[in-house]
């Protein structure tokens, strides 16, 4: 007897359900239909990174379940309501090309994982012992990894509940998000006041009124950034316009502080351009750096610490003093020298932008 005989569908029947509410959904690997894997355990549970937890609804079905489809339409409409919260659709036991042939024939935006041989099915207690595959059975799983919801087989109407549950899960993930933001604040805040004897001792080789040293360094978006094109007699006078010069490294806490404040001063100054310059580090660190602070501001790669050196930043010894900012006004002279980074300086650098950017100070 071959394999689609001896797996049976029963849509909306009952289940002895071995996974409940409260429990720990278990941890799998899939191959995506798209290509690549997914791994359970990389956004929810305590494996996952911090910035890269989310609520995920887990939604396995067979392309000849007609329960199924139903559900997955309203699945379609939900991903769009929720965006945030990721929808997976996981084929259970069907050829590859069965499941393509399913996508394109329904326009299927959601994406699909394959167990090809039921294996995370059975995990789930979608297969029971006696090899019956119950669907459409779905599983809303917290942010900790456990089962928030499981649902079984779909009726009209019951959009309704997966619509209130996927809301608290919303709601969930802003409030982790929100508080993830608040202790990193707090911790950066709290080593800078705990050591401003970071960068402090510093003898400056420039001085306020002194030329800025040009240089041009590579994006870490890409390009290069020419420190002429944008202060001092060779810039256009089009592109002319204050810019903040902030070195730093990514295992500075004080330098997170600095750039958390420096992220919102760019809010609120958009015609003053803030570059951060990571000083002596590799571009992956760089990167990771970002993705797990989500940063938006221009970065620069002082891969070398040769830029470093010109700004004074890197002392004789060797040692960088951070962070080490600079503001260099248009026509190319440094404005404002600041190193350190302790609560209220942030203050220092607005007074200095409104200067900057008051009328008549260009």
């Amino acid at each position: 007897m071959n394999r689609a005989a001896l797996l049976l569908i029963v849509c909306f029947s009952l289940l002895s359900a071995q996974i409940e509410v409260g429990d720990k959904a278990p941890t799998f690997f899939l191959p995506k239909q798209t290509g690549g894997s997914f791994y359970l355990s990389k956004i929810v549970g305590p494996k996952a990174k911090p910035k890269k937890r989310t609520p995920v609804v887990l939604s396995f079905f067979q392309t000849t379940c007609v329960p199924c489809k139903a559900e997955i339409a309203e699945f379609e409409k939900l991903q769009e309501q929720f965006p945030r919260i990721p929808i997976y659709l996981i084929d259970l036991n069907e050829k590859p090309q069965l499941v393509d042939q399913y996508i394109a024939e329904f326009d299927l935006k959601l994406p699909m994982l394959l167990d090809r041989y039921g294996v995370t099915g059975k995990k789930y207690g979608v297969v029971d012992e006696n090899k019956l595959a119950h669907l459409p059975n779905s599983f809303i799983l917290a942010l900790d990894g456990t089962v928030y919801y499981h649902h079984q087989g779909f009726k009209p109407g019951d959009e309704a509940i997966y619509r209130e549950k996927l809301t608290d899960m919303d709601q969930a993930l802003t409030a982790w998000q929100d508080s993830l933001v608040k202790a990193e604040q707090a911790e950066a805040l709290a080593a800078a006041a705990a050591a401003p004897k970071s960068g402090i001792k510093q003898s400056g080789k420039l001085a306020v009124g002194d030329k800025a040293p040009t240089f041009f360094l590579p994006r870490q978006k890409g390009g290069s950034f020419y420190l002429s094109r944008t202060v001092g007699p060779k810039a256009k006078a089009a592109n002319k316009r204050p810019v903040v010069i902030s070195f730093f490294q990514t295992t500075c806490i004080p330098c997170k502080a600095e750039i958390t404040e420096l992220e919102k001063l760019q809010e609120e100054f958009p015609g003053i351009t803030i570059f951060l310059v990571d000083l002596n580090e590799p571009a992956e660190l760089v990167a990771e750096y970002i993705e797990r602070f989500d940063l938006k501001l221009e970065m620069l790669l002082d891969r070398y610490g040769a830029v470093g050196k010109k700004y004074g930043v890197v002392d004789a010894n060797g040692l960088a003093h951070l962070p080490n900012s600079f503001v260099v006004a248009p026509d190319g002279a440094l404005y404002y020298h600041h190193t350190g980074f302790k609560p209220g300086d942030e203050e220092v650098y607005r007074q200095k932008f409104i200067e900057l950017t008051s009328s008549g100070s260009q």
